[in-house]
């Protein structure tokens, strides 16, 4: 053999882990699966992110106290425990954090591991043996799968090797499914011991449990109930499910486990037990759990930080806030049409929104992150039902301004996903689905619209109301059920019973009352544009207007003029924002279910206030008193409201919003519209150029571009050939239009409220670029609202710039009080 042979025979044989390396990180690849932990971009301040990604639900990771209870430790005591708890490394912040942890749960006794995830896998450990099987939900969090997969590997004992549990999955969120395998097991003879391992809220889904009757059923068979309460300690009544619910004063033996890190806002995990056996039950999994025993203790530091987390969390105070944060993720999420049947709205704090493809998932989040919006984006393999999510997390942390402006860029985005527009939907076409088109004969010649409108005998308004998809019987159902109806008036009636209405509603919105009111226009301008900036001016950050200011000022002018209260305004809104998809969109038919409990609702308050208006209460110059005194009935002074809703603030507030938006898009423009604050030949031109930008929106994109007409009889309007019964689509707005007067009607149909729009619009614009001339728009590009006549970007993102309106008042609560006692 040669020397050249004797080396080859003798070298290391070839690496097949650089192979295995370079070829999982090519799948990897190629799947688009690749992760990164990396720190942000030196020089990007916290201040321009808004995370929805993270877990600080109840925002307590930066809380005075908490920080303050770690610094208190770091400053007594050892930084780390430096050993095991069953060493030397129990310190009295760990006794503390238990004792907090159980009080906040409901719970008698508490363990503190060093992480949610080895308390999962200490906790099913310490179950595991011969004859224990786990029955596992298939949305089960990883740790509790590899808890589970760790119990059922044999182990080796004193004189032979030691069977582990046996370990079944079941279909998710179904106790008909565990009650199955439960008899399967039982009929089988194998399990002596039988644990039911579920999560109280499932963060994929944002689905709950039923814990009740997964704990009935358990009792029924002997069995142990595992909750993992990750998404849910702290943030439900009570502290905790399992404790509101009362489970451990049940039959069932019930062990909880949960982390430090989401709700709490810190690090750390948490075994609880509760009733006659907890302290029992706490003895077995310390001497039992791999993770405990063979673990270096969680910091003392941390568990301090935990314990005066679980304490303020205790006073209920943060869950109210998180559920009105809920309930503002809800609202945007769940607004737009495009993502009906796609947003998956959690019981707690975090939302899913489901995404065509892997694909669309991870350029949505990456667009977002590029305008400072952080979401968790899943995709399969890692989303046990291989459908791709994005994920937001709701926080207190963020004001709800802010909040609200980072939740209108994930639904425009995500809807854009789902083929939302970005662009006016009528200005230059005809958006409605190719379905129905020809369910309407399209008129958008301005003679032949002057022509249809003037002549009401033969083009009637019976249709103008009348729902765009025919409602479903269960949706027809609960408008019934509420007494629902909208008798014709005014927009939708006709001869002398509209004229009637109108006599009377006509003095609320008189030339003169639009001129008084012009004082309230600006003075509710800068209130509510104070109020949206009091906590982005401490941050920065973004501020929607079109859900801010845009929505405030002309429902409180409305209100004002009328002398009918608002409900509250965020309710207003959505009711508004739902009655016009309701009957002028293209809701399935689980969406119509949707919107018409909220068109019930919404009726119903119509009707309390009727009857408020004709009480001795009543003040004075109550639209609806007025209307009674004339002799309308309740329910044509109802049908009245509901129009005027929609009609008097709704579509003025879509109106303002697509005016700032174009105005917004030209600085100079923006800049020649805030000129003249102190008179003068510059406040004549800002006003002429707010003219100008009215007529404009008007003409090319209003936000009523289109209304309905039925004919009665055979007719030729133009070059089109009417037949009695034919259904029309009047376009009142586009880009073919030189005139825009058409946009508020023509006739004996105009609006009584053209006047009071167009100031509103006009005063509002000029009055924020007055305050706000920095502004610039941000954020991803707004979709559009698309019904069959109603129109308008959905958001309007702007970084707010310099205050111009005296004091900064953006920095404190106090400034915004300040402010509307100036106004």
């Amino acid at each position: 053999m040669s020397t050249a042979e004797a080396v080859a025979a003798t070298s290391t044989p070839a690496d097949p882990w650089s192979s295995w390396l370079r070829s999982r990180a090519d799948v990897r690849a190629r799947r688009g699966l690749e992760r990164r932990a990396d720190p942000p971009e030196p020089g990007t301040p916290s201040s321009d992110v808004v995370d929805l990604a993270a877990n600080d639900y109840l925002g307590l990771a930066a809380h005075p106290d908490v920080r303050a209870a770690a610094a208190r430790v770091a400053t007594e005591g050892p930084v780390g425990a430096r050993a095991s708890r069953v060493v030397t490394g129990t310190h009295p912040a760990h006794a503390d954090l238990e004792s907090a942890a159980a009080a906040l749960a409901g719970a008698d006794a508490a363990l503190a591991f060093s992480s949610g995830y080895t308390a999962n896998l200490g906790v099913l450990g310490a179950l595991a043996g011969p004859g224990t099987a786990f029955l596992l939900d298939e949305h089960a969090h990883a740790s509790l799968r590899d808890g589970a997969a760790l119990a059922a590997t044999a182990r080796s004992g004193a004189f032979t090797s030691l069977p582990g549990a046996s370990v079944t999955t079941v279909e998710h969120n179904s106790v008909p499914a565990f009650r199955a395998a439960l008899d399967r097991l039982r009929a089988e003879g194998r399990a002596r011991r039988i644990v039911l391992v579920v999560e109280s809220l499932y963060s994929v889904l944002g689905d709950e449990a039923d814990l009740p009757a997964l704990a009935a059923l358990a009792a029924e068979h002997g069995a142990l109930l595992v909750v993992d309460e990750a998404h849910s300690l702290g943030v439900v009544p009570g502290g905790s499910r399992a404790g509101a619910l009362g489970l451990w004063a049940g039959q069932a033996p019930v062990v909880v486990t949960a982390t430090c890190s989401k709700a709490l806002g810190g690090q750390g995990g948490l075994a609880l037990f509760g009733g006659p056996d907890a302290q029992s039950w706490r003895d077995h999994v310390l001497n039992t759990a791999r993770t405990f025993v063979f673990d270096t203790a969680l910091a003392p530091v941390l568990a301090a930080s935990a314990a005066a987390a679980c304490r303020i969390a205790a006073t209920g105070e943060p869950a109210a806030r998180l559920a009105r944060a809920r309930e503002t993720a809800v609202d945007v999420l769940t607004r737009r049409p495009e993502l009906a049947g796609h947003v998956e709205v959690g019981a707690g704090a975090v939302h899913s929104i489901r995404m065509p493809g892997p694909e669309q998932a991870v350029a949505a989040a990456a667009e977002l992150r590029a305008h400072g919006v952080l979401v968790g984006c899943f995709r399969p393999p890692s989303v046990p039902d291989g459908v791709a999510r994005l994920r937001v997390s709701v926080t207190t942390a963020v004001p709800e301004p802010r909040l609200r402006a980072a939740l209108e860029a994930v639904a425009s985005v995500a809807a854009r996903a789902w083929g939302a527009s970005t662009g006016c939907p009528f200005s230059h076409g005809d958006p409605r689905p190719e379905a129905v088109r020809g369910d309407h004969l399209r008129i958008s010649d301005p003679a032949d619209l002057r022509r249809v409108l003037t002549d009401p005998g033969t083009f009637a308004s019976d249709n103008a109301l009348t729902a765009v998809v025919p409602l479903s019987g269960p949706a027809r159902r609960i408008l019934a059920a509420a007494r629902f109806r909208l008798p014709p008036v005014l927009a939708f009636a006709g001869g002398e019973e509209h004229r009637a209405v109108r006599r009377v509603v006509a003095p609320f919105f008189s030339p003169a009352k639009v001129r008084e009111a012009r004082g309230r226009i600006l003075a509710t301008t800068r209130t509510a544009l104070t109020a949206a900036l009091a906590d982005t001016g401490r941050a920065g950050g973004a501020v929607d207007l079109a859900t801010t200011v845009a929505a405030a000022v002309p429902a409180r002018v409305m209100s004002a003029l009328t002398g009918v209260p608002n409900p509250p305004e965020a309710q207003l809104h959505r009711w508004s924002a739902d009655s016009l998809e309701l009957f002028w969109g293209w809701p399935d038919e689980d969406r119509q279910l949707r919107l018409a409990r909220s068109a019930a609702d919404f009726h119903r308050w119509l009707r309390g206030a009727v009857v408020e208006a004709r009480g001795d209460d009543a003040q004075p110059g109550n639209l609806f008193a007025a209307l009674h005194e004339a002799g309308v009935d309740d329910e044509r002074i109802v049908s009245l409201g509901y129009f005027l809703v929609i009609a008097g603030q709704e579509t003025t507030r879509l109106l303002i919003s697509t005016a700032l938006t174009r105005a917004l898009a030209d600085p100079a423009r923006w800049a020649a519209l805030g000129a003249g604050a102190d008179g003068g030949a510059g406040a004549d031109a800002a006003e002429a150029a707010a003219a100008e930008l009215v007529a404009e929106c008007l003409r090319t994109s209003s936000s009523v571009p289109t209304w309905r007409r039925l004919a009665t009889a055979d007719v030729r309007v133009g070059e089109h050939e009417i037949r009695a019964g034919d259904e029309l689509l009047l376009h009142l707005s586009g880009e073919q239009h030189d005139d825009a007067r058409l946009a508020f009607g023509f006739g004996l149909h105009r609006c009584l409220g053209a006047g009071l729009a167009e100031l509103e619009t006009a005063l509002v614009v000029r009055e924020v670029a007055r305050l706000l001339p920095g502004a610039r728009l941000t954020g991803p590009p707004a979709t559009w609202l698309r019904l069959l006549s109603f129109q308008a970007p959905q958001h309007v993102l702007v970084t707010p710039g310099p205050w111009h309106g005296g004091e900064d008042t953006r920095i404190e609560q106090s400034g915004v009080d300040a402010c509307a006692s100036r106004s």
